[in-house]
């Protein structure tokens, strides 16, 4: 069985695992290592602790860490890492593909690079998923693919998109609006925009909030509802102040007093409060 760690933005930073030291990093629970990272998640069922605990240590060898007396050692980080991946842990794949493609502690090579995202992404890795679309768009990973494969780039992006990336899923969005390289299609855009606004992972919860506004305003891909666009308007916070005076000219007082409604019920379930210049997290 695969097992996959998410450690938003973690992975491959350099920083420092809370409760791993070089001197006996085995005692440590794996609950010490995570203490300081509330963010790390496991997205499939768990693995042995030993097989996790590779991972993480292969990477702080890896790139080695003062704050825990820990030296740099490319051996023990790779050894590490590919003990970790025989076992089952797909992190350690791609971080193996990432230091394979750069040349870090290991010769650069880009057919490993290639095996390494390619195996990881079939086994369901978000983040080698991306990676794929992105180096079949031509727009990361230079050399590692041809880039200009349109179709394998949409269909990597749609499996990083669908399993919860806002970038792949927005970029898609983007695509299908502007018929760049995939036939246009507003419906498709429309779909794609409403995954990245709603995806797991990616930075700023309400980041596409004024621009799903404006399909529902427009009628892009959807029908016209000018309650749902003044609601998208409304949590997008000041950005939106003056496209809710404009369209609240072509809506009810019953129609307003619904969006506002909605907006202020998705504010309490999501703990966020939307108001001034910015947005604030509820207490």
């Amino acid at each position: 069985m695969k097992i996959f760690l998410v450690f938003c933005g973690l992975l491959f930073s350099g920083v420092s695992f809370a409760g791993v030291v070089s001197q006996d990093p085995g005692k440590y629970a794996l609950n010490d290592v995570y203490s300081e990272y509330p963010k790390a998640e496991i997205l499939a069922p768990a693995s042995p602790e030993k097989d996790v605990k590779e991972y993480l240590l292969g990477l702080l060898y890896f790139y080695g860490n003062s704050r825990w007396g820990v030296e740099k050692s490319c051996e023990k980080g790779v050894s590490l890492l590919n003990s970790a991946w025989k076992s089952g842990i797909v992190d350690a794949g791609y971080a193996l593909g990432v230091a394979y493609y750069k040349g870090d502690c290991v010769k650069k090579s880009f057919s490993m690079s290639r095996d390494y995202f390619r195996k990881t992404a079939e086994a369901g890795y978000l983040r080698s998923q991306k990676a794929l679309g992105l180096a079949y768009l031509g727009k990361q990973w230079a050399e590692l693919f041809d880039s200009g494969d349109l179709d394998k780039a949409v269909f990597w992006l749609g499996k990083a998109g669908d399993a919860g990336d806002r970038d792949s899923a927005g970029l898609l969005a983007a695509m299908y609006r502007d018929g760049d390289g995939v036939p246009k299609d507003e419906c498709e855009s429309f779909r794609w925009l409403k995954k990245a606004v709603f995806s797991r992972f990616g930075d700023g919860d309400t980041v596409g909030f004024p621009l799903l506004a404006k399909y529902y305003e427009n009628g892009i891909g959807t029908s016209v509802n000018l309650v749902e666009a003044y609601k998208y308007y409304d949590l997008s916070g000041s950005a939106g102040v003056d496209d809710k005076q404009r369209i609240a000219k072509k809506m009810t007082q019953e129609q307003i007093d619904e969006a506002l409604r909605q907006s202020k019920e998705w504010q309490k379930e999501n703990n966020v409060q939307v108001g001034g210049d910015f947005i604030r997290r509820a207490n």
